[in-house]
């Protein structure tokens, strides 16, 4: 299986392919899977069948409608709030999950989307580990956090908390929140440090930040049974850079001995890029490293596995050296999960 083929990369797609929304890249990409994939080319055939049945005859625009629709859209739900560039990923996120729970229904909350999480103790969830940062940036908190509070305590203290407010409550208390940081971070240098479960510059946290809320918004959007646009590239890229660079800690834990050997790991797609990642922390790797072993995938699909969102038995990763290393390799990368 490559990462065209993927299906959690493809299935996303399909609803915007049914209505023409897709861009060239993503139309090729959906049309190769389903040249290939049964059960995807008859739900799309049927999206296909329901747009057509749904579309009516066209209508010409009414004069200034766009404007219209763009100001009701904006007074509907915030656009990003404006930060520092290394930020963006995370405002972008924020937004695009906000936009996700504007309009639940309250057996919408309830539904269970990840690690036997409702939806709105994943929204409270998210809201505990921002909060970290915020604190270390001086916004304050509710209920307030202690100086190297653990991200699995700050979320118990907010479950707490947010469980015994309306639904609604605890999507604009994040969503506030999350607004606030960004305001707050034109005052710190990208250098300054967070805690979140281990000491992170500023600028990793944030990275970090955007990579869970992207994640959970995934989980969120799959219980909704609902789509859930992918991360523009240039967000993907300092997501992926991240992971990239905390393998080496996750692979001196769980790849069996000697430590002195490095993987080559090639990320595919836009927002890719290629590490050589030491199995030692400690180790660096020079221009002239040569790698035991290959590892070529798509980024999105990369993510995924570093959040445990897919099997790494399953993934469509091309793999040249030392095989047993690699799927060694693979199969320890969903241990970044909980870091942060």
């Amino acid at each position: 299986m490559t990462d065209t083929a993927s299906h959690q990369t493809i299935v996303p797609l399909i609803g915007a392919w049914a209505l023409n929304a897709c861009s060239a890249e993503e139309e090729a990409l959906v049309e190769a899977h389903l040249d290939t994939c049964a059960a995807c080319a008859r739900e799309a055939r049927l999206l296909r069948e329901t747009a057509a049945d749904l579309a009516g005859p066209p209508l010409r625009r009414p004069a200034g409608a766009l404007t219209r629709l763009l100001t009701a859209a904006h007074g509907r739900r915030p656009p990003a709030a404006v930060t520092p560039t290394y930020a963006a990923p995370y405002a972008a996120q924020v937004a695009a999950l906000d936009l996700l729970l504007s309009d639940l229904g309250a057996g919408d909350w309830e539904r269970i989307a990840a690690e036997e999480m409702s939806v709105r103790d994943l929204v409270a969830h998210l809201a505990a580990t921002d909060g970290l940062v915020a604190a270390a940036l001086g916004v304050p908190v509710q209920p307030p956090s202690a100086p190297g509070e653990k991200p699995a305590d700050r979320t118990a203290a907010v479950l707490r908390l947010e469980r015994g407010r309306p639904a609604e409550q605890t999507r604009r208390a994040w969503r506030d929140q999350a607004d606030a940081v960004c305001r707050s971070l034109v005052r710190h240098p990208s250098t300054a440090t967070v805690y979140l479960g281990l000491s992170l510059a500023l600028a990793d946290a944030l990275a970090a930040r955007a990579f869970e809320t992207w994640i959970h918004g995934e989980d969120i959007a799959g219980a909704l049974g609902r789509a859930y646009v992918l991360p523009l590239p240039e967000h993907l890229r300092p997501m992926a850079d991240l992971a990239a660079r905390v393998l080496p800690a996750v692979m001196s834990r769980r790849v069996a001995a000697p430590h002195d050997r490095f993987v080559r790991l090639r990320l595919t797609g836009d927002g890719g890029g290629t590490w050589t990642v030491p199995l030692d922390p400690a180790a660096t790797a020079g221009a002239t490293v040569r790698p035991a072993a290959e590892i070529t995938l798509g980024v999105v699909e990369f993510c995924r596995l570093a959040a445990a969102r897919c099997d790494p038995e399953l993934v469509g990763a091309e793999v040249r050296g030392d095989t047993a290393l690699a799927r060694e390799f693979l199969a320890a990368a969903p241990a970044m999960a909980p870091v942060p």
